[in-house]
Order: C-alpha cells, then structure tokens, then sequence
C-alpha cells in the first residue's frame, strides 16, 4: 500500500460507506495520474461547510482535434453515493469559465449523468 493509498484510508474513515469512497478515489486516481486528493473545507450555497474528501488536478481532454489539461475538483459529500459529487473546473489565472448547460459561471458542473444519480445510487 502506498503513502497516498494509507492517507486515503484513513481520509475516508468519516464516510458512512468509507470502503466505497476508498475504493472510487483510489480507482479515480489511478486512472487518472494527473489528479490527486486532499481533504478540504466546503462551503455549500447555504453557508454550511464540511470537511469533505476532495479529487483535484488536472483532467486531459482532446475537443475539436486539440488537446487541453482542464484544470478540476471533485467533492464528495458525506452523503457520497447516495449524494452526487460536486465538481467544479478550477480556473488558473489566465482562463476564464464559459457558461453553459453544463457549467455555471463559478464553473460548478452539471452533468445529465449527474441529474440523474440518485436514481442509480446504490
């Protein structure tokens, strides 16, 4: 077991479903190399904060024939996976976030797979 894959055991011991969380982000973060997890405090549109697991860094993406290195968070609530993860693109300095149907301008993502996952939640 390596150092990140201890942290993350113990990181994901406050979850109700700490197994699965494991499990996700340690998949997460070998599919994808870029990206590495944190513990963080979030702040909810309603003021409340918790200390929750957090997936960020880098995600590689090719759109339109050229390739770019989206900078991204990923949440999970305590509530994971019977609640959504929370994402956002984490604009650098020189970037700016363009709306959309699936990002708003603070560059939170809504996704259709996302809209529907309480429906596929275990």
């Amino acid at each position: 077991m390596s150092v990140v894959q201890r942290w993350l055991r113990e990181a994901s011991q406050p979850y109700l479903h700490a197994n699965l969380v494991y499990n996700d982000v340690d998949s997460a973060l070998e599919s994808h190399p870029s990206v590495r997890p944190k513990t963080d405090v979030y702040t909810y549109d309603d003021g409340r904060t918790e200390l929750l697991l957090c997936v960020h860094g880098l995600l590689p993406i090719s759109f339109r024939g050229a390739s770019y290195n989206i900078p991204i968070s990923v949440w999970l609530p305590q509530e994971y996976p019977k609640a959504v993860p929370i994402v956002y693109v984490v604009p650098t300095s020189d970037m700016l976030v363009r709306a959309s149907k699936s990002v708003d301008p603070s560059g939170r993502c809504n996704f259709p797979y996302m809209e529907n996952w309480e429906r596929k939640s275990e």
